[in-house]
């Protein structure tokens, strides 16, 4: 048999299994010349083209609404939660025992500095004592630690400030002592630990339920169980104080004595206001094993890992206090519903106990899987900085591997995929598949997924000048958009590529029905082309990921490896039937559920955080990525249709009635979106002006003309947020602390000044240069103040300050003399004492040129949070005023209101 008669064997066969194929016939034929077709043959090509696109539409459409339903119900769905009487066995949760003390906890905001915050330290005392109890009765150990550290730091772990941070620790450290662990003042047993953190003072504004009330609810109900199922190793619980405004009640605990014993650690948090919790980060592979053995609900992506390594999310938690002791763990925290985090809605209305569920189920799990190993007690284990790469896939199952294994697999996919392109090419070059066809694919694909890129920025650099909250309110709309404008710009395209491919081969024809005949080589040729897309993109991230160690692009091995089997399935025109192609589509099931899972993570973690800084275009920008990614595996099943002239009208009205709806929508909503405003007043007791300044990202401008107690305002861009914010400030009224000293007579902060010393001191030299010869000046600076325990003392930028020093604090970690602690020393302080109504006394040394040199002028202020108890009315007056569509929120730091003066020192 003679190579023709082969083929048009081949192509009997494939139109007797496939009835939309192309006719035998049809494809021996040569086309007439442009406008003498034969019109009725035309016209059943199109009817037949029509249909078939309506079919490649549908099975696409399908397909993703499948993949994004089980994702998203797997994201949205929480757990039920478990009561008293159900939670029996070792991993059971209750929610129901947990969630009463919540409920305590979360009844008013309780920042650091409020009576509140006393109040839910004295409760969690009181519980965990019952709890002593309990394990009395069932002769176990459970330890309250004392904690009477008084920290001094040089820096702040949630900002940029470099200022001195003088620090009294309100801890609360209780001990589960293990089956094998040690006690306290014995010699028998592991004193090895796990430590679990959380913080119980709210931010100052919020309720603090999910930051961190249910984290330290869960806590609670983790040493009730360890208590009733006891573990081998002993678990530290640090319910620490302070997180909110430095994450202090960490770098306390790390000068505690039973830090010494803490040998991996599991953090819990709140980042949103509920939804399921969040892995971000693992520190080493076996943490993350200990996380993926969970059950069917784990929730967890190496995508947070690496966002947080690149500096891409400047927040903070304790993760990064005992990772900078150089102690292992893990870091689980809500995200979604991120427009509630840090502000007066983050209640107990607005989460529920399904979240608290989640991460009771995921937390405890872990805990006791560390808990019960060998890992605590093996020095290889704990000290291994082996990176992992871990996710779980649409919820269902979790899959965690060394960064060694992925960085193995992406190499045999490079040395493995060339071998297939060859042998592709050698076995279908009978049916017109040839080297040069399979570049071209390629290129066109390099190209579309260039061309998506450039579009999508453009038209992100479009919403953010016209609607640039829009991802903020309206995420899916955003993202659906962006979806469909790559699918819209691959079409155009591939469509330039095919008609490209018509004009190599000079079948220049009628159209459709060149089309038609080319549409299943070009379908083979695709699939060829994705393969070889797929390895190159593999080369980059195979590249990158080595060089910073970054594992978030894992799917890209993926779609390597399912985008050769469909290509294999492809090979034999035998297999190119609607069936086939419908099998290689779900072939990249897996792959593209990554995909999906990675871009609705995104859409609910980071659309939400443009209040806080984050710039619109670049979340949008994000978003465009995450789309093109989901779009990218369908260039194949696209060119089934042939009809790229429809399918990409189509598209294009798609896309254009989105464009319009995102320009139009108004972002902001009560329910899901609120706009988020960062509030705070100044009082200056010296000038007596009462400065109220409010920041958000946009709309500032028309909130403050619907707020009545605004009248005169100066706005403009801040500064601090290097003016990404808006800012607006005016003129607030007098606070409640200062109306009443007006009629009093009795000053708010009382401070005086000792007598200054002085000395001369010897100052060595640079290399080469002589030592010299300096006059210091020492005074005292004693206060007190009314209603607070957080104050601070600020100098001007390159002062002549030499040491700053808190009476009965402990000394910084690297001395008086190192370079961090000097330069902190010139800016200033900030301090906070365990009790009202304490005296404070700052040593401060300067330098002078002789004794009769002028002073150090500096500002002393002290900071205040209650609003609830009526201390701040001029928050109070905007919080009634707000629109329905606008929300009060913290931010980051202490201090609602500061009331400072000058001092002279």
């Amino acid at each position: 048999m003679d190579q023709s008669q082969d083929n048009s064997g081949d192509q009997r066969r494939r139109t007797d299994n496939d009835p939309t194929e192309e006719s035998p016939l049809l494809a021996g034929e040569r086309s007439p010349p442009w406008g003498q077709e034969t019109r009725p043959a035309q016209s059943l090509i199109n009817q037949g083209s029509w249909r078939r696109m309506a079919g490649i539409l549908l099975i696409m459409t399908v397909s993703y609404i499948v993949i994004g339903s089980i994702v998203s119900y797997k994201r949205l769905s929480l757990p039920a939660a478990k009561s008293i009487s159900d939670a029996t066995g070792p991993f059971d949760f209750s929610t129901e025992w947990a969630w009463q003390h919540l409920e305590q906890i979360a009844q008013r905001p309780h920042p650091i500095n409020s009576r509140d915050n006393l109040r839910i330290r004295e409760y969690l005392i009181k519980t965990i004592k019952n709890l002593q109890e309990e394990a009395l009765q069932l002769n176990r150990t459970v330890e309250l630690g004392d904690d009477h550290v008084k920290l001094t730091l040089d820096r702040n772990f949630l900002s940029n400030s470099t200022r001195l941070e003088f620090y009294e620790s309100s801890n609360i450290l209780v001990r589960v002592v293990g089956t094998e662990g040690r006690a306290e003042n014995s010699l028998k047993g592991h004193p090895e630990a796990v430590v679990v953190d959380a913080h119980f003072d709210s931010v100052l504004i919020g309720h603090g339920a999910t930051d961190d009330g249910i984290g330290v609810a869960v806590c609670l109900e983790m040493i009730r169980n360890l208590i009733q199922h006891p573990v081998k190793h002993n678990v530290i619980f640090n319910i620490n104080n302070g997180e909110e405004v430095g994450l202090f009640g960490a770098a306390a605990f790390m000068k505690h004595p039973w830090s010494k014993d803490v040998k991996a650690f599991v953090n819990l948090e709140g980042a949103g206001a509920g939804g399921r919790a969040f892995l971000f980060r693992a520190s080493n592979l076996a943490l993350a094993k200990f996380y993926s053995k969970v059950g069917n609900s784990p929730h967890a992506n190496v995508f947070g890992n690496d966002i947080f390594k690149l500096g891409l999310i400047k927040s903070g938690t304790d993760f990064s206090v005992y990772t900078a002791y150089q102690i292992p763990g893990l870091d689980i925290a809500f995200y979604s519903r991120r427009a509630f985090y840090h502000t007066l809605q983050d209640d107990i209305e607005h989460t529920s106990p399904g979240s608290m569920q989640h991460m009771g189920n995921t937390g405890l799990t872990a805990l006791r899987n560390i808990a019960d190993s060998d890992y605590l007690i093996t020095p290889k284990e704990i000290f291994s900085q082996e990176s992992s790469i871990y996710y779980d896939v649409g919820g269902l199952f979790m899959l965690t591997y060394s960064f060694g294994t992925y960085m193995t697999l992406n190499y045999n996919l490079l040395l493995v995929v060339p071998v297939f392109i060859i042998w592709a090419i050698f076995s279908s070059r009978k049916h017109g598949l040839t080297a040069g066809s399979v570049l071209r694919s390629y290129l066109a694909m390099v190209l579309s997924f260039v061309a998506a890129i450039v579009t999508s920025f453009a038209f992100a650099a479009l919403l953010n000048k016209v609607n640039p909250m829009l991802v903020y309110g309206e995420h899916w709309l955003g993202f659906l958009f962006f979806l469909f404008l790559s699918c819209t710009t691959i079409i155009c395209v591939q469509w330039a590529w095919v008609l490209f491919e018509l004009w190599m081969k000079h079948d220049m024809g009628p159209l459709e029905i060149a089309l038609e005949r080319m549409r299943l080589d070009t379908e083979q040729t695709a699939n060829i082309g994705m393969v070889v897309f797929w390895w190159t993109l593999l080369i980059g991230v195979t590249v990158v990921g080595r060089s910073k160690e970054l594992g978030m692009f894992y799917y890209v091995s993926w779609f390597t490896l399912t985008s050769m089997i469909s290509a294999y399935l492809s090979v034999y025109p035998r297999r190119r039937g609607t069936a086939w192609t419908l099998g290689r589509l779900w072939i990249n099931f897996l792959p593209l559920m990554m995909v999906l899972d990675i871009a609705i993570t995104n859409l609910m973690a980071m659309s939400q955080t443009l209040v806080d800084g984050t710039p619109p275009f670049a979340v949008m920008a994000l978003f465009s990525l995450c789309a093109l990614n989901c779009v990218m595996p369908m260039i194949p099943t696209i060119h089934r249709s042939a009809n790229f002239k429809k399918m990409g009208l189509v598209s294009i009205g798609i896309t254009l009635l989105l464009l319009i709806l995102s320009c139009a929508v108004f972002p902001y909503s009560a329910e899901e979106a609120p706009n988020k405003l960062v509030w705070r007043q100044v009082y200056d007791l010296n000038q007596e002006t009462s400065l109220v300044t409010v920041k958000t990202m946009n709309s500032l401008e028309k909130i403050m003309d619907i707020v009545p107690s605004v009248k005169e305002r100066t706005c403009g861009p801040d500064p601090v947020s290097n003016n990404v914010l808006t800012q607006c400030v005016y003129e607030g009224a007098i606070p409640k602390l200062v109306v009443e000293s007006k009629k009093t007579g009795e000053e708010i902060i009382q401070s005086h000044l000792s007598v200054p010393h002085y000395h001369e001191e010897t100052v060595e030299g640079l290399a080469g240069q002589a030592p010299s010869k300096r006059w210091l000046r020492t005074v005292h600076l004693k206060w007190t103040v009314k209603d607070s325990r957080l104050c601070q003392v600020t100098f001007p930028e390159n002062s002549p300050i030499v040491s700053l020093k808190l009476h009965g604090y402990d000394d910084p970690e690297e001395g008086y003399q190192s370079k961090s602690y000097l330069k902190a020393s010139q800016v200033g302080m900030m301090g906070f004492k365990r009790e009202y109504d304490q005296e404070w006394d700052l040593k401060i040394v300067y330098e002078v040129k002789d004794k009769l040199a002028h002073s150090v002028e500096g500002t002393l202020g002290c900071l205040y949070d209650e609003w609830d108890r009526g201390q701040i009315p001029a928050f109070t007056d905007m919080r009634s005023e707000l629109p329905e569509w606008a929300l009060l929120g913290g931010g980051k730091g202490p201090g609602l209101l500061t009331i400072q003066k000058k001092v002279t020192v």
